[in-house]
């Protein structure tokens, strides 16, 4: 007696490794996505003609994300210090991703962070776009349009 049933039976089997290799496949490839920014530039910027303000900003905190339909994103935070003896109006930060090898600018964004008093600090956080197999700086610039 012959045996009636699917032809290939082993093919649906098959199909389902090949698709869980694929899949691992696609993650490890992203292993770059967790690579640690670096933070570059970010020294003291004088706020006007001789008005003694500098701002300093540090990279506080960083944190990758990656999703099927943006890639790479990492959310970074920043402290904006003024070092200075007068307050700091109208303070954005110019924040770019830089790729480590080229020096190319990924992705580039600006942030209002306000006004800053003599020693105080604010903290502005923003999330910039990137390619998953790539090695990254930050850059963060601190810019003053005192009135």
């Amino acid at each position: 007696m012959k045996r009636t049933g699917r032809p290939g039976g082993a093919k649906p089997a098959l199909r389902a490794y090949l698709l869980v290799s694929l899949v691992t496949a696609v993650f490890l490839s992203c292993a770059g996505c967790v690579s640690v920014l670096t933070q570059a530039g970010g020294e003291g910027v004088e706020g006007g003609a001789g008005n003694a303000t500098a701002l300093r900003v540090v990279l506080v905190r960083q944190d990758v994300d990656w999703g099927l339909s943006r890639g790479c994103t990492w959310e970074t935070s920043f402290q904006v210090y003024n070092a200075g003896s007068t307050e700091v109006r109208n303070v954005q930060l110019h924040v770019e991703l830089v790729n480590a090898d080229t020096g190319a600018v990924r992705d580039a964004k600006d942030i209002y962070v306000g006004t800053i008093g003599p020693g105080k600090e604010r903290t502005a956080t923003i999330e910039l776009d990137g390619e998953c197999l790539d090695q990254y700086t930050v850059r963060a610039i601190p810019i003053a349009n005192n009135p």
